[in-house]
């Protein structure tokens, strides 16, 4: 496997979202890894217990998407890299307010590129920006960075992807950076792992709570739909891998896993594992989603680039990532009032 060149010294490294599933596990590795970080989150969705209380971490409270708070940063710690995770994510949020969502992603894509025009050309830093494998449009078996994508003017359940990729677009057309330092754009397939937000509509901590207390398992329609998953500490160690890397090309990157199942596979595997006797229980996704609410029958990654650039990809077998799921889910998790052990929420396999 071809290697890149690596930074020798330490890193300022910006991340927005810093306290959100993917943020606070990144924070740790690189703050582990002896970099500084600076990190930007509003607890929308995060929360402070997933931050790092030693080495070199300064939290900032504040909206990524608010008039002039990320170019504040920028200007004062002049980052090495910005590493842009904060957006509305989650199946419910979307589908809550699919046009607030769009708008909220684009003005944070809008201040980052405000924010890194202030810079000098030569101090300005490379971006890695979350993006999501919803881009892609349909298609069964391995999804390539090439493939086609769905429209930019998505609406509804597709609001989210169609502002993930104009985003990508907004951040090729700025200009702001020479060709070699391009921003990349990462495709995250389905990230998962102890603590992440079953409020939000994941369907691994959906099914993993649910299987804690011994109450049945949702599956929506068939359970047919393909999925690949990836936990979380692996992809915190190949994003840190991506920000230490000296000349990444720039460009779309999937990141994911290996752990390929249908959705109907994971929640009997889920079941039988807790060992709580959870029944799995057919759902018609129509019914808590809404009546537009569409599915995505395959999503899988092909990795072939993230090995290109020398980023061992997360490579962790289903079993394990379930038991470590069930295992340190609730000590990880924010806390849950009793009310909100309710009916299962409008988990999306795609999530």
């Amino acid at each position: 496997m071809p290697t890149l060149p690596r930074r020798p010294s330490s890193l300022r490294v910006l991340v927005t979202g810093a306290a959100g599933f993917i943020g606070g596990r990144l924070a740790h590795e690189l703050c582990a890894a002896g970099h500084r970080v600076l990190g930007l989150d509003d607890f929308s969705t995060g929360w402070p217990e997933r931050l790092p209380r030693a080495g070199a971490f300064e939290l900032v409270e504040g909206d990524v998407s608010a008039p002039g708070v990320l170019a504040r940063l920028v200007a004062r710690e002049e980052p090495h890299v910005l590493v842009h995770l904060a957006a509305r994510v989650g199946v419910r949020a979307v589908l809550r307010d699919p046009e607030g969502c769009r708008a909220a992603n684009l003005r944070g894509v809008g201040e980052l590129l405000t924010a890194v025009e202030a810079l000098p050309r030569a101090r300005r830093p490379r971006v890695l920006a979350a993006s999501s494998s919803e881009v892609y449009a349909e298609k069964p078996g391995p999804l390539r960075e090439g493939d086609p994508t769905r429209p930019t003017d998505g609406a509804g359940r597709w609001a989210y992807a169609a502002s993930k990729l104009r985003g990508e677009e907004l951040l090729d057309a700025s200009g702001l950076w020479d060709a070699a330092r391009g921003p990349l754009h990462l495709r995250f397939f389905n990230v998962v792992g102890p603590g992440q937000d079953g409020d939000s509509g994941m369907v691994l901590p959906t099914f993993v709570e649910r299987a804690l207390d011994g109450r049945p398992i949702p599956v929506h329609g068939d359970g047919a739909q393909v999925r690949t998953f990836a936990h979380v500490d692996e992809v915190a160690r190949a994003l840190r891998a991506l920000v230490e890397a000296e000349h990444a090309p720039g460009g779309a990157l999937n990141v994911g896993g290996a752990a390929r199942t249908s959705i109907l596979a994971l929640a009997r595997l889920v079941a039988e594992r807790a060992g709580r006797g959870s029944a799995v229980r057919f759902t018609d996704p129509r019914a808590r989603c809404g009546a537009n609410f569409e599915d995505v029958r395959f999503r899988e990654p092909d990795l072939a680039r993230l090995a290109e650039l020398g980023v061992a990809a997360p490579a962790l077998d289903l079993t394990s990532l379930v038991d470590d799921s069930l295992a340190r889910h609730r000590e990880l998790a924010r806390p849950r009032a009793a009310t909100s052990r309710g009916p299962a929420p409008c988990a999306s396999p795609a999530s």
